[in-house]
């Protein structure tokens, strides 16, 4: 294996996480999740325990490549049927912020999964190889030479991207982030 490949495949996702810090409930941004962690920006604080209960709120992107077109058109990511996982994790990775002055505007922090029960595990799992196919399928609507522009947006749009972007810098987005799948 690769220094430079991860232990498993990440993806991104564009959501918000509620964790627990003493009497307090919190919200962060979800940056990206995996089987082993995620990466959460935008915390309040960052609670200073061993592990910090986390909901995540996953949504159930179908196969988009076989849905028919006027299906696909229509969806919206509001609308499709949630995944509902609680895991604790551990602060392993801070971003954007190294001295004791810095930690106080950290804005995107990695954490590990500590507790994760099977089930979790699985739906995650899912999550992440729904994406990947979807991701690809996405990167491949861009080569094809009989592009259905709508459809290309579309399928941005539901995958979390800003459909609406120009089409270079959201092909750019897009291979950076199937680039990222694996890579560290």
């Amino acid at each position: 294996m690769s220094r430079f490949q991860r232990v498993f495949l990440r993806a991104p996702i564009k959501t918000e996480v509620l964790f627990q810090d003493d009497d307090f409930v919190l919200k962060a941004r979800l940056l990206n999740i995996s089987e082993g962690g995620v990466l959460l920006e935008n915390l309040p604080h960052v609670p200073e325990v061993p592990a910090i209960p986390l909901v995540l709120d996953l949504p159930k992107i179908p196969d988009l490549l076989s849905l028919p077109k006027t299906q696909l058109l229509h969806l919206k990511l509001e609308d499709l049927p949630r995944e509902i996982v609680r895991v604790k994790a551990r602060l392993v990775r801070r971003f954007e912020g190294e001295s004791e002055i810095d930690a106080l505007f950290v804005t995107k922090v990695g954490c590990e999964f500590v507790k994760a029960d099977e089930e979790d595990k699985a739906i995650i799992r899912e999550y992440v190889a729904r994406f990947t196919k979807n991701i690809v399928y996405l990167l491949n609507q861009f080569e094809s030479s009989r592009k259905d522009v709508a459809v290309l947006r579309k399928t941005a749009d539901i995958l979390g991207y800003d459909g609406e972007e120009q089409m270079a810098f959201l092909r750019q987005k897009i291979l950076h982030d199937y680039q990222s799948l694996e890579s560290l």
